[in-house]
């Protein structure tokens, strides 16, 4: 057997594995428009993890600053007490 021929067999193993893959997850391979979709269910997803990450880090900082807020204002409040 040839390099070319193993390469040849490699290549359609591979792509019928794909296939086999992606048809078990519900994506008919066949029709191009089922695999524009599945690439825009990929963006939509990581759309969704990104706006998810900006109010996860948006939160995070909004509650340092109200804790620091805080902190000065009890700070302010003793000295000011006295």
């Amino acid at each position: 057997m040839t390099e070319t021929e193993v390469e040849q067999i490699a290549s359609r193993a591979a792509k019928e594995a794909v296939n086999d893959l992606l048809l078990k997850m519900g994506v008919d391979v066949s029709k191009p428009d089922a695999l524009i979709e599945m690439q825009a269910d990929f963006q939509h997803v990581r759309k969704w993890r990104r706006s998810v990450e900006t109010v996860q880090r948006q939160g995070l900082l909004t509650a340092v600053g109200v804790l620091v807020t805080g902190g000065i204002g009890a700070l302010y409040m003793a000295f000011k007490g006295h």
